[in-house]
């Protein structure tokens, strides 16, 4: 009656080796997302992505307790959620195909460049998760300049 995907909460293979932001979230405790894109993500705002993925991603940071780190790296993602959206848009209209079916050098290229940002951004946020605090976060943010910040915007 029950096998193993009913219970199995994490795709490492997949939180590790995809290349997409929004992927690497999905694969990570994936019966909290399920929940959370069935009760919370449908829920909000459908005309407005970038405030729809906020307000999920406030209440996965409620679930995981009252930690300013971890509200602050949580309400950090929809960030990266509009960007990567807008950058694989903008890639294709340049060249015609969606990044993943896009050949060759370039191609090839391209998907590494995305996959190394999607690893130094869940690295960069998951400091919310490792320091806890908001004033050891943003203090650790400050001095890498708010990088990760940046570079999406």
């Amino acid at each position: 009656q029950w096998d193993f995907e009913a219970i199995r909460t994490v795709d490492p293979w997949g939180t590790e080796l995809g290349r997409q932001f929004r992927g690497g979230l999905r694969r990570w405790n994936m019966t909290v997302q399920w929940w959370l894109a069935a009760y919370v993500h449908r829920r909000g705002p459908r005309g407005y992505p970038v405030l729809r993925n906020a307000w999920t991603m406030l209440a996965s940071a409620y679930w995981h307790g009252l930690h300013g780190g971890q509200h602050l790296s949580f309400l950090s993602v929809p960030l990266w959620l509009a960007a990567e959206a807008e950058a694989e848009c903008a890639l294709k209209a340049h060249f015609g195909v969606p990044l993943e079916d896009l050949g060759g050098c370039r191609g090839f290229i391209l998907r590494g460049i995305q996959w190394v940002l999607k690893m130094r951004a869940f690295e960069y946020l998951s400091m919310g998760f490792v320091l806890r605090g908001a004033e050891p976060t943003l203090r650790f943010w400050a001095s890498v300049y708010f990088c990760l910040h940046l570079l999406p915007l």
